[in-house]
């Protein structure tokens, strides 16, 4: 599944070891990616929006990579502050809807207002309805959502639920202070499983994940199984079931950067060395094994040691990263799933100005590794008190992988 391809295209390359046949599926596929949907003659509400917040999914996953925090790029969840952030917005839910077709209204226009202290920048909205009444931040949590990169997410798919339980310590235990806990969520069979996808693991598969997507974020009905043209309300879906599967399929067997440096050069020993030191790898855990499925949509997903740097748990992350909007499953507002690592270092050369975290607010790595709190408090506080000469050793680590 390994791509060896740095350029901006690294994201946007298929599997190395697909099959012929499952390339050739993949490149059918492609195209439902960067499909650019319109609203469509038909029943009520059939093809894009009425409210939405983009038409395709490559306007927010450019070259399937990190969106930019802009608008166009990037949603906005959302929820009442009151409570625990569990509560949805009286007219408006979970997900703010800031662009409409001709002759609709969006939900809300938003104004993104950067503000920076201490060379750390967090991100204030403005969401001003139709009607020009403000949306209060002092009832309604807002969290700026980018959209993530989409490598590997076949193989993420397939790790054995099993190997993400052996990771979890949701009492902690060990007392590390580190209590990685699964989020469990019903998948698109009505089964319960551990969830994998999204800033905070909320979705199951991919299949399931696109589903979400284009109903969110795109105002698109999709049909409910094989057998049928109908979407949940009964209407004729905007999207067939097999135009659903096959973007799933694309997603399932894009590839996975290499990293740009040999595992033997010093800049890998001295990197990992220092990753692990600090404890960045109880939760960022390097490598996993994917499983055996007969069922596989590509034979190469099966039975193959990756290196994601992910246990896919939620975490505490600490206040400075609890963006006051729980999500299926999730216990606190400040959890969030840990971020796969592989990667990393082609963010920027894929979509020039992306940043890092669900809010794209770290320009750098090294903000980002600054955001960590809560039960990356300790290895955050440590990355401060290294030397300007090993930080620099973590983060050339970083930045080739």
């Amino acid at each position: 599944m390994t791509v060896f391809n740095r350029s901006f295209t690294a994201y946007a390359t298929p599997a190395a070891g697909l099959s012929e046949a499952e390339l050739d599926r993949h490149v059918e596929t492609d195209p439902l990616f960067d499909q650019s949907h319109i609203p469509l003659v038909g029943h009520v509400g059939a093809g894009l929006g009425p409210i939405h917040n983009a038409k395709s999914c490559a306007s927010c996953h450019v070259l399937n990579g990190r969106g930019r925090p802009i608008a166009g790029q990037s949603l906005f969840r959302i929820a009442m502050r009151e409570g625990e952030g569990d509560q949805p917005v009286p007219g408006l839910g979970f997900q703010l809807q800031d662009k409409a077709i001709y002759g609709h209204s969006p939900e809300a226009t938003v104004e993104r207002i950067w503000i920076e202290r201490n060379g750390l920048r967090t991100m204030q909205a403005k969401l001003t309805k139709p009607d020009g009444a403000e949306i209060s931040p002092v009832t309604v949590a807002s969290s700026l959502r980018i959209a993530p990169p989409m490598i590997g997410l076949g193989l993420l798919e397939a790790i054995p639920e099993a190997n993400l339980l052996a990771n979890a310590d949701p009492d902690d235990l060990n007392s590390d202070h580190i209590s990685g806990r699964p989020v469990w969520v019903e998948d698109e069979d009505g089964e319960l499983r551990i969830g994998r996808f999204g800033w905070k693991s909320t979705t199951t598969s991919m299949l399931q994940q696109s589903a979400d997507a284009y109903q969110q974020d795109m105002g698109l009905t999709t049909a409910t199984g094989p057998d049928s043209r109908l979407a949940a309300d009964g209407k004729p879906a905007d999207i067939s079931w097999n135009e659903l599967v096959g973007v799933a399929y694309y997603t399932q067997t894009l590839g996975s950067p290499a990293t740009a440096k040999q595992a033997s050069s010093k800049v890998v020993s001295r990197g990992t060395l220092i990753f692990d030191q600090l404890q960045c790898a109880k939760c960022h855990v390097p490598s996993q094994q994917t499983g055996f499925s007969p069922d596989a949509v590509a034979a190469v997903l099966n039975n193959q040691k990756i290196w994601p740097y992910t246990d896919l748990l939620v975490h505490d992350m600490g206040p400075g990263l609890d963006d006051g909007v729980v999500e299926e499953g999730i216990s606190l507002s400040s959890e969030w799933r840990t971020a796969p690592l592989w990667g990393l270092g082609m963010t920027q050369p894929v979509n020039r100005g992306a940043g890092f975290l669900h809010d794209g607010r770290a320009r750098t790595i090294d903000e980002a590794i600054r955001w960590h709190g809560g039960e990356a408090l300790q290895s955050k506080n440590d990355y401060l008190d290294l030397s300007e000469k090993h930080r620099k050793q973590l983060l050339s680590w970083l930045d080739q992988l």
